[in-house]
């Protein structure tokens, strides 16, 4: 643009007013320096602007650079905001299908447990419904039963002997649990009645405590009402003499009856065994007195007649023999428990036993501690009890 105007403006001053006459090829050497000078000017500022433009497009490329980055970024974000967004969606969704299964279960388990309160209201109306029913069943049946049993002061009847519901079981070792039962039924049932019988029924007794069984044979003699003494299967010891001085006793023609000597452990010196020996020949030889007087033989002639019989001392013999020998007075073939007016177990009276494997693996009972001055008139052929 300059360049073109230089002519024109020398040509205006040179029309407007009387110049000196220039040459032609002066005139074109100044254009020409003029020229030259404003491409010179112009291309000092193009060569000024150089560096501006190289740090401007520096700026550019890192701004660019930083721009693709930074995007580079927020796409990496999104990424992995969709991820968080898609793990909390599936835990929101298995969150909520087991809030439904666990709302499931609930009413099931809720269903089950109507369901249950529902069976065991009706389980339970039923069993008050047979409970009521029983009631009134064993109401009625002892009602019938009061009517029905008899207490005959002869029991003995037609060669049946009827068994009352004045009845005391005696079943086990006698110790002194069984005594106490024993002598607490004599006194109740003496409460009830003084004249009609009370009956002991042992179905099998090996014997045990003298102590205990002289407990219970005071007992005995001491009531008002008599006392009978039944065996079934076999008595032996103290069990055998409670029975033979009763006032009557009875068993069938093959029960079992077994009298011995009584038995004791001692320890000490010799002194302490002979003091603690004769205190049992002693206590021993008062109710082993009773049963050689009842028999009508002295205790010599009767313990004489133990070791004759069998070399133990152990002199077991039948019912009907034992009647014979006067260790029972009456031998029956029947026996009738008119008591039993339902199915419940008796209680039994005696210890709770205690069983130990001895060296051998053999199974022993063992028996409860002895009173002081105490011994054992029990039979242990097979040593299945234990004395400590």
């Amino acid at each position: 643009m300059i360049s073109r105007l230089g002519p024109i403006l020398l040509f205006a001053a040179l029309i407007g007013q009387e110049v000196p006459a220039v040459s032609t090829r002066q005139v074109e050497a100044e254009t020409a320096l003029i020229q030259a000078r404003l491409e010179l000017a112009a291309a000092q500022r193009k060569l000024a602007t150089l560096p501006q433009t190289d740090e401007l497009r520096r700026l550019e490329a890192e701004a660019t650079l930083r721009a693709a980055r930074a995007e580079a970024a927020a796409v990496e974000i999104d990424a992995e905001r969709s991820q968080l967004q898609r793990t909390a969606a599936l835990e929101a969704a298995r969150k909520s299908a087991a809030l439904a299964e666990g709302d499931r279960r609930r009413m099931e388990i809720e269903s089950e447990v109507r369901l249950n309160q529902a069976q065991n209201t009706l389980a339970n109306t039923k069993l008050d419904v047979e409970a009521a029913l029983a009631v009134a069943h064993k109401r009625a049946a002892k009602l019938a039963y009061g009517i029905k049993v008899e207490h005959p002061l002869n029991p003995l009847i037609d060669g049946t002997l009827h068994v009352s519901d004045r009845r005391i079981p005696f079943n086990g070792p006698v110790g002194d649990d069984l005594a106490k039962f024993v002598s607490d039924h004599i006194a109740f049932y003496n409460l009830q009645s003084e004249k009609e019988p009370i009956f002991i029924v042992i179905d099998a007794s090996p014997g045990g405590s003298v102590m205990s069984g002289y407990q219970i044979l005071r007992a005995m003699q001491t009531s008002k009402a008599p006392v009978y003494v039944v065996v079934k299967q076999y008595a032996a010891s103290m069990a055998a003499v409670v029975t033979t001085l009763a006032e009557r006793s009875f068993c069938y023609p093959s029960t079992v009856i077994l009298h011995h000597q009584p038995s004791t452990a001692i320890q000490g010196n010799m002194t302490q065994l002979h003091e603690q020996l004769d205190w049992s020949a002693i206590w021993c030889g008062r109710i082993n007195v009773e049963v050689a007087k009842r028999l009508g033989i002295t205790l010599d002639e009767f313990v004489k007649q133990m070791y004759a019989a069998t070399v133990t001392g152990d002199w077991k013999i039948l019912g009907d023999e034992a009647v014979r020998r006067h260790w029972v007075t009456e031998v029956v073939e029947k026996i009738a428990e008119d008591s039993v007016d339902e199915l419940s177990a008796a209680p039994r009276p005696a210890p709770v036993q205690i069983i130990r494997a001895n060296s051998a693996g053999k199974k022993q009972i063992v028996l409860p501690i002895l009173q002081p001055g105490d011994a054992w008139m029990i039979y242990d052929p097979e040593n299945i009890y234990l004395a400590r």
